[in-house]
């Protein structure tokens, strides 16, 4: 009886083992694929359900025809009372077809009746969450890194960096939108030299915030600029010296945001590409132009570099390669 009981028991433990693992992220057939999704805008209210309906039938739709491995999603994502009912809503997608999720938080995502260290606590009981806290002493929620592993070698081949860039300053004297703090970017740094120090490289990496800052607003004057870029960007006033430690550390080659709903554009400054991906939510904030969609992100293995391209329902727009040929 005592054996069967010791069996029985393992058996359950190694259950649990495998249902509370985190999914591990790599290379498929030499690339990684990630969807980004972005402002999603869930309202509660039965005028706001056909929206809400809409928004998510068509994450499940991207999902399907795209078979990421990997889905991010930047910010301002349920915006209203009625949070918990909305954040289960959203995130449902992923968790019914299995596919890996995180989420960074929006400036919209503080005006709910959930605050952000409840809604990480919601997420993280889904088995195909990724947010995290990787520094709990760290300035806002969700401050996280995520490596993409090698299929073969187990090597970590690429580094995902995920941003609270918070709401709106707090600070009297500085009006607008906050911006990302100086123990966030330490962290980043810091975590990038671990990363080199152990491979003996730089190993590239990728960043994900909803509220992109000042740089952007360059980029977005270029005359090459790739998409949609009718919009000024809405930055914080101040900068933090996030993008010039992305070029002082020589391993983030892209960055992506949301927040501008009329952006969708993919540009380079300083060897980074700053780009927005396309807003997904249907219920409106102020006057949109763009049609529903998200920005697609195909990595490849052993390189720095990736593809990326504007999906609807429609297809794909806006085909565009860093390093740009």
């Amino acid at each position: 009886m005592k054996m069967r009981v010791s069996l029985i028991l393992a058996i359950v433990l190694s259950t649990l083992d495998v249902f509370s693992a985190k999914p591990v992220l790599s290379f498929k057939n030499g690339t990684f694929k990630i969807i980004q999704f972005t402002d999603l805008h869930w309202i509660k209210g039965g005028e706001y359900a056909a929206y809400n309906d809409s928004t998510v039938q068509l994450m499940r739709k991207l999902i399907q025809e795209e078979q990421p491995d990997l889905v991010i999603i930047t910010g301002d994502v349920v915006v209203s009372k009625g949070a918990e009912e909305g954040w289960k809503e959203v995130i449902r997608p992923m968790t019914d077809l299995k596919v890996p999720f995180a989420i960074v938080f929006g400036n919209h995502d503080t005006e709910s009746d959930m605050p952000k260290n409840e809604v990480l606590q919601l997420l993280q009981k889904d088995p195909y969450n990724l947010s995290r806290n990787s520094d709990k002493s760290l300035s806002g929620e969700g401050n996280c890194f995520w490596e993409v592993k090698s299929v073969d070698t187990r090597k970590t081949e690429c580094v995902l960096y995920l941003f609270d860039s918070h709401a709106y300053s707090s600070m009297p004297q500085v009006e607008g939108y906050d911006w990302i703090k100086n123990d966030q970017i330490q962290w980043y740094r810091r975590t990038s030299k671990r990363f080199s120090s152990e491979e003996g490289k730089r190993i590239p990496a990728l960043a994900f915030f909803h509220i992109p800052f000042p740089e952007y607003e360059l980029v977005r004057n270029q005359e090459n600029v790739l998409e949609n870029h009718s919009e000024t960007v809405c930055s914080p006033s101040l900068n933090s010296g996030l993008f010039a430690s992305f070029v002082e550390m020589g391993d983030v080659m892209g960055v992506f945001v949301g927040h501008d709903h009329n952006n969708d554009f993919a540009g380079e400054l300083d060897g980074i590409c700053l780009a927005y991906g396309r807003k997904t939510g249907y219920a409106s904030a102020y006057h949109e132009i763009l049609k529903r969609g998200a920005r697609v992100i195909v990595l490849h293995e052993n390189e720095r570099a990736f593809d990326s391209y504007i999906r609807t329902s429609g297809g794909k727009e806006f085909d565009y390669s860093f390093p740009s040929k």
